[in-house]
């Protein structure tokens, strides 16, 4: 569960700057550093100076874009969607609250220490986790009283109930894995009953302020635009069960590749996959060297989840192109994910370049 995965590929990103796709998000970027800054500001609303951090160091734009692309990406979309400005910045402020929620319940999840706000609370990690997740809490009624975005009188309740509502149904689904899953479900259904839930609806979080604020005739666009975002969310989940999949076998929970090896892999793939579900402790590179049709399943799908998403937004008259769903693939794999998808794949463009699934 988590809406602060880093854009993580390096090699990506620069294929990104090098076709211009990060000029194309340059007002967005310019946004949400200052979103990051008024957020910033506001905390002192919530808690005494004595527990906020001195200084704050400002990462460089590439740092900050892979830390909140995902973020950047939905401004860049609400942008496309005509959003106006008060509204707009409303948001903004909000998902970042929403993404710092999601991060707070990752590290009480997953014992991690991920900050997104500069606290200074010593060195209890799940305390500092508890008080972030307060604050943020507490932030998200701040803004709502200091950028309020317009009628319904109710919008505030509204938007906060149906965010606890969709954090409490996406929470259950992590909670429900807590002691490993028994039970592997195909691939399909996975995907339908998890990752749609786990990714899909966890991206689409950031589109519950445009459905309590924008106007009635403009909420099928706004639908058309969650729908696309949702898809990302899903691909993204797939990718990730790909690159993780060693750590989620050792904690038994839900993963894509398993889904498809234990359902509709090969009798070579279900035999070597038969003891590490038993226990056994999977060697470096198991994926490459016996799972390697059940893989470029998998990455197949992903891709095709992420170029319906980026068809989705087009329709609607965002720029990305989804012809090169493939490089979003690549991006959000990571470095280490980007080795295990070059063993799996030949490539037309060279490093960073549009996939193409070998078979």
């Amino acid at each position: 569960m988590t809406l602060s995965p880093i854009f993580r590929s390096h090699n990506a990103v620069e294929a990104l700057k090098s076709r211009g796709y990060l000029d194309r998000l340059a007002p967005s970027i310019a946004a949400e550093r200052a979103y990051v800054d008024t957020l910033h500001g506001l905390l002192a609303d919530v808690i005494d100076r004595r527990y906020l951090a001195d200084h704050i160091v400002r990462a460089d734009d590439i740092a900050f874009l892979q830390e909140h692309f995902f973020l950047t990406l939905f401004d860049s979309v609400f942008r496309a969607l005509g959003c106006p400005a008060q509204r707009l910045h409303t948001y903004g402020l909000l998902n970042l609250c929403v993404k710092g929620l999601v991060v707070s319940g990752d590290n009480l999840f997953d014992n991690e220490a991920k900050m997104d706000l500069p606290l200074a609370l010593g060195k209890g990690r799940m305390f500092a986790s508890i008080m972030q997740m307060l604050c943020f809490d507490h932030l998200v009624m701040r803004i709502l009283e200091k950028h309020p975005p317009g009628p319904p009188e109710d919008g505030a309740i509204r938007y906060r109930r149906d965010l606890l509502n969709e954090l409490a149904f996406i929470g259950t689904l992590e909670g429900s894995e807590e002691a490993g899953v028994n039970t592997i479900l195909p691939m399909d259904t996975m995907i339908e009953q998890v990752h749609e839930v786990r990714g899909g609806l966890l991206f689409s979080l950031a589109f519950i302020a445009p459905r309590v604020w924008e106007p009635a005739d403009q909420q099928d666009r706004w639908a058309t635009a969650r729908r696309g975002i949702a898809r990302l969310g899903t691909a993204f989940q797939i990718v990730d069960d790909l690159t993780d999949f060693e750590f989620d076998l050792t904690r038994r929970s839900h993963n894509a590749l398993a889904a498809r090896i234990a359902h509709d892999g090969t009798p070579a793939e279900k035999a070597a996959f038969e003891p590490l579900w038993a226990g056994q402790q999977p060697a470096a590179g198991v994926v490459e060297r016996s799972f390697r049709e059940s893989a470029r399943a998998v990455l197949t799908r992903a891709r095709i989840e992420a170029e319906r998403g980026f068809a989705d937004l087009a329709e609607l008259g965002f720029w990305y192109p989804p012809k090169d769903a493939d490089l979003f693939v690549r991006a959000i794999a990571g470095d280490a994910g980007d080795d295990r998808i070059d063993a799996l794949t030949t490539r037309s463009e060279g490093k960073g370049g549009r996939l193409k699934v070998e078979g």
